[in-house]
């Protein structure tokens, strides 16, 4: 795997940038780094859960070892901090350049090529019209999540092809950032959530 860093970011950002590539080469670019962005992350995360691991066996085992727990427990949320950090940056930029394309990319790179390098089978393109894909690239990417159609395994949540976990990186970091008046209301009228009734539960039942 090709570890990224940010000489090798910029590196390709200086490619993109030349007249002469063309806007199939700059997608290609662009999926390679956040295919690359998202096994990162991946090894991180399961470098952080080996140290949860051994903090639930210990914690099994040796239940009064509260310092070595408590510092398995620590290194497992600070493992590699600032790569993650980057690798979060990194997708959630490529996410939100996504997210804002309006159908720029079905008029510079053309449909049918662009269907071809998302790896989206015969089936999932039939009938398949630009028209109605109001939101451009969100709608096939993170939307309809169509991204490698051919060849997916995963439905579970926040994972996908490389494009839609940037997406989805982008959208969570903006929940996590925006302020709390921009966000929308998932109860309110015409909401996903409208009509349910919410229940609380005491911290205490969680555990």
């Amino acid at each position: 795997m090709l570890k990224l860093n940010a000489a090798k970011v910029r590196k390709m950002a200086e490619i993109c940038e030349k007249p002469e590539v063309s806007e199939k080469v700059k997608f290609i670019l662009i999926q390679h780094v956040a295919r690359n962005a998202g096994q990162h992350r991946r090894e991180i995360w399961a470098e952080r859960r080996t140290f949860s691991r051994e903090a639930g066996i210990l914690e099994a085992a040796m239940p009064t070892s509260f310092m070595q727990i408590a510092e398995l427990k620590q290194r497992a949320k600070d493992h590699r901090r600032g790569e993650l950090d980057q690798v979060e940056n990194l997708l959630a930029g490529i996410g939100n350049m996504l997210l804002h394309d309006r159908g720029e990319a079905f008029e510079k790179i053309g449909l049918c090529t662009l269907l071809d390098l998302l790896s989206i089978n015969s089936v999932h393109r039939h009938g398949l019209d630009v028209r109605d894909l109001d939101r451009g690239l969100a709608d096939l990417i993170y939307v309809e999540r169509l991204e490698n159609s051919a060849e997916r395994s995963s439905d579970r949540w926040g994972e996908g092809g490389p494009l839609f976990e940037a997406c989805f990186a982008a959208v969570s970091n903006w929940l996590k950032t925006a302020p709390k008046e921009d966000l929308p209301d998932l109860f309110g009228p015409g909401s996903p959530f409208e009509g349910v009734q919410l229940v609380r539960v005491d911290a205490e039942t969680l555990q």
